[in-house]
């Protein structure tokens, strides 16, 4: 079990330092590796949980928490950057899309 949860804190710092990297192609690499050491943890029976893993599994939940905060910081970023350089046209920004043409 600690095998595992060392897997979940490695597959952790990956999607961090590519969120810190704003690598996408990291992110998306990372997130999915992620989710396959998630779904191993959460196969594990709450009663065969090894309480001697606590810390070390509330260290992972405050990583997932930081990198919650990074997501959001980067997609506010992103939809910022869109705007900025789009332009703006009556409160709209102007887009590739059908609806920003006239």
């Amino acid at each position: 079990m600690k095998q595992m949860v060392e897997s979940f804190r490695h597959s952790q710092d990956m999607l961090f330092s590519a969120l810190e990297g704003h690598d996408s192609d990291a992110i998306f690499q990372a997130s999915k590796q992620l989710g396959e050491a998630a779904a191993q943890l959460g196969a594990i029976e709450p009663q065969n949980i090894d309480r001697s893993l606590e810390p070390m599994m509330t260290e992972a939940d405050q990583l997932i928490q930081a990198s919650i905060y990074r997501l959001r910081f980067l997609r506010d970023h992103s939809s910022t950057r869109l705007q900025l350089l789009a332009g703006f046209r009556d409160s709209q920004a102007n887009t590739y899309s059908g609806a920003g043409r006239s």
